[in-house]
């Protein structure tokens, strides 16, 4: 059983399983928790915070749901990927093997060994392990049924370079052969060979566990029950022969195969059977040995991608013991709902979100004519998101921002084990490119306030609209993003207007599809953030709980992958700005984004065309000259990151702009793709490009798309608890939209 370290504090963390869930499914809650005795109920989540004020959070009890208690216990994860082929008989014989592949190191100096390929059992003395040393220093460490024997060899891997590596292993004799690759035209480091005769001979003709990237070996003399010495960087093309003169093939991996799935596939065709299984998320589709710069994508390359990077703190499912499960009513409604845990002594609590969807009887019965649609696939990009902590990140975080870490926060940085956002960076320095909701979401919490921003953001920012929609009496359904990408327009044809959360920047084909096919049936559409339909991402077939996202050079971001690794492993599709593949978010909702900065938000002003009388609907109850969201947890209406609109990418030439942001102060800056050369005014007072506009088009099916332009606008909404102008005027569009459903 795990044990929290000494001096640890008190603590409740949890997840379910699954996330987003059907009425009359069950759903597996799983706990950490270092107190003893717990209880739980459920609710639904219908309140937001008054900023950092959280004390008038009042949810909804769900009394059919059962309420209980139950035994607390403290649960890790086991972060580090690594390929894992189950035990089997390769036919190694008395001529013993040779074993090649390709290596490339991205963190050689780990402070720890790193397994680049392992069979050793320990216990039993047995099989091979090939390992960085904690200096980076290629090692090997052969059983010989007797003893672990260590070969040490004094090479060191240089920072991502290609490694070519051969050994052998005939009875006593072993032999290696170490090459290092050219980077293109560089010139490579000598190789390194070497001779020696073992003590007995190498047992490794027996049937074994074989590992890339891990080993069940904590030293030569040390079995592990778990994966352990985890290696960062990039395998190709393994290959395990017999040694004997024919070199018969006995398996060899071919890692572009199956790129969309987590097998990796025996090529060698000789009925080993040796395929394996990737665990915990490695990265695939990245380019590998023979890679020649000619083609960047890899579902057109002919060779170049048969490597896979694998990392020590990529996670994929916590895999927790599940604490006790829960059978959700059959006529449950559609929304966002919690398990809160509390200890018994009432020192310490967690309340655990998950998501219910809608089915065609609940919705029906509700009478929903309104459907909100919880940004479930940014919730994921941005999940334990802690890059104000990564002590190897200091040197690229802006300073512009001061860290004010809440409870939650905190939670991430002695809870490393949970995993890491698309938003941070490996310990190889390479970029996090999947994130997953099979772990505690800990900043995914409904009083949740940004370390950055100082407010509600993500989920906290967003159950502001749903308080607002309970307030507002229409009967509404609360639709997650995941629900889109996997039924399309189905998924919201029954509803007259959908509208969006505080901040849904990362949109699948399949999700962002659903909207435009939404608009062009005559839905109408209130974008009421900012940043949205940013990133294009993908979610794998086989693996829904996880979400990839690949940056290139354009955008806002946190790192840039290599040009060689940008198009998805899960469907073959360009990862980068939906700007940069053809469809910026101009185009259907008539603002894309354009800016961001630290600072409080500003209001915005009215302009001449929204006082045409064929608007007044809109503003009823507001003058002409009144600014629009003064005040808010964030400033004014206008902050954060937020967006205009651009007629010359995509804004339709009927779209009018209502409203305009007063002024941004010089914290805030140009989006990157918006800038030319030569970079000059490019900060808010230096140029009218970094806005947020109010806008309204009317489309081509019949209906008509709202967009407000800023993250902001939620955390306006809810100041003085919704009796402002935001308020009035998000109702004042609500309604009209509902008035027009056919």
């Amino acid at each position: 059983m795990d044990t929290p370290p000494d001096g640890y504090p008190v603590e409740i963390i949890g997840y379910v399983e699954p996330w987003i869930a059907s009425p009359g499914s069950t759903i597996n809650i799983k706990v950490s928790s270092t107190e003893p005795e717990l209880k739980y109920h459920v609710v639904r989540l219908i309140h937001g915070p008054q900023g950092a004020d959280t004390s008038g959070m009042r949810q909804e009890v769900i009394t059919r749901t059962p309420h209980g208690k139950f035994t607390g216990r403290y649960q890790v994860a086991h972060p580090g990927s690594y390929a894992a082929i189950a035990e089997r008989d390769y036919q190694v014989k008395s001529a013993g093997l040779e074993f090649t592949l390709y290596f490339q190191s991205h963190l050689p100096q780990a402070k720890h060994v790193q397994a680049i390929v392992s069979t050793l059992d320990a216990s039993a003395k047995t099989g091979y392990a090939v390992v960085l040393t904690a200096v980076g220093a290629v090692e090997f460490w052969i059983g010989t049924g007797t003893a672990v024997e260590v070969i040490s060899t004094g090479f060191k891997a240089a920072l991502k370079r290609w490694i070519e590596l051969r050994f052998t292993i005939q009875g006593i004799v072993f032999n290696y052969d170490i090459r290092p690759m050219p980077c293109f035209t560089d010139i490579p480091e000598p190789p390194s060979k070497g001779s020696r005769d073992l003590s007995h001979e190498a047992d490794v003709s027996k049937p074994c566990i074989l590992m890339f990237a891990a080993t069940l070996a904590r030293s030569p003399n040390e079995a592990s029950l778990i994966a352990t010495n985890f290696f960062n960087g990039r395998v190709d093309r393994p290959t395990m022969k017999s040694a004997c003169s024919d070199g018969s093939v006995l398996a060899q991996w071919d890692f572009s195969r199956n790129m969309t799935s987590n097998n990796i596939v025996d090529v060698s065709g000789n009925g080993t059977g040796a395929e394996g299984q990737l665990i915990n998320a490695p990265t695939r589709a990245v380019t590998g040995h023979d890679w020649d710069g000619m083609e960047s994508d890899w579902t057109k390359a002919k060779h170049g991608y048969g490597a896979i990077h694998f990392h020590e703190d990529d996670l994929d499912d916590a895999a927790w013991e599940t604490d006790f499960s829960i059978n959700l009513a059959e006529n449950l409604r559609s929304g966002v709902y919690a398990v809160e845990i509390e200890s018994v002594n009432g020192e310490v609590r967690d309340t655990v979100p998950f998501y219910v969807h809608p089915t065609k009887t609940t919705s029906e019965e509700l009478g929903a004519k309104v459907a909100y649609i919880i940004s479930t696939i940014t919730y994921l990009a941005y999940a334990n998101e802690h890059v104000f902590d990564r002590t190897h990140l200091k040197d690229v975080v802006s300073s512009t921002w001061t860290a004010i870490p809440d409870k939650h926060a905190e939670k991430t940085v002695r809870r490393k084990d949970v995993g890491l956002s698309c938003y941070d960076i490996h310990n190889d320095r390479s970029g996090v490119i999947h994130s997953t909701a099979k772990r505690p979401i800990l900043n995914m919490r409904p009083d949740y306030i940004s370390w950055n921003f100082h407010r509600p953001r993500g989920l906290s920012a967003d159950l502001l609209m749903l308080e607002f929609l309970e307030r507002s009496g229409i009967p509404y359904d609360v639709v997650c993003d995941h629900d889109l990408h996997n039924y399309g327009k189905l998924g919201i044809s029954r509803y007259g207007t959908i509208i969006t959360g505080s901040h849904p920047e990362y949109h699948t084909v399949e999700s962002l599809s659903a909207y435009a096919d939404f608009i062009k049936a005559g839905g109408n559409v209130m974008y009421l953030g900012g940043n949205g339909f940013y990133w294009s991402c993908a979610i794998p077939y086989e693996s829904s709980h996880r979400v990839e996202i690949r940056r290139g050079g354009e955008g806002i971001r946190s790192f840039t992958c290599p040009g060689g690794d940008r198009i998805f492993s899960s469907n073959g599709q360009s990862g980068l700005l939906w700007r940069s593949r053809g469809l910026s978010s101009n185009y259907l909702f008539g603002v894309g984004c354009c800016g961001e900065g630290p600072g409080p938000g500003v209001p915005y002003k009215r302009t001449d065309a929204s006082k045409d009388a064929a608007l007044a609907w809109m503003f009823e109850g507001i003058s002409e000259d009144e600014l629009l969201g003064e005040h808010g947890f964030g400033g004014g209406a206008s902050g954060d990151e937020i967006d205009k609109c651009d007629y010359k990418i995509g804004s339709p030439y009927n779209t009018i702009v209502v409203a305009t942001s007063t002024g941004h102060p010089d914290t805030f800056g140009m989006f990157p793709e918006d800038i030319v050369f030569p970079f000059q005014n490019v900060l808010g007072t230096q140029t009218g490009e970094v806005r947020s506009d109010v806008t309204y088009y009317e489309s081509s099916g019949g209906g008509a798309v709202f967009s407000v332009g800023s993250i902001n606008w939620f955390c306006s909404l809810g100041w003085n608890h919704f009796q402002n102008n935001i308020a009035r005027l998000t109702g004042n569009v609500l309604k009209e939209f509902v008035r027009r459903h056919k």
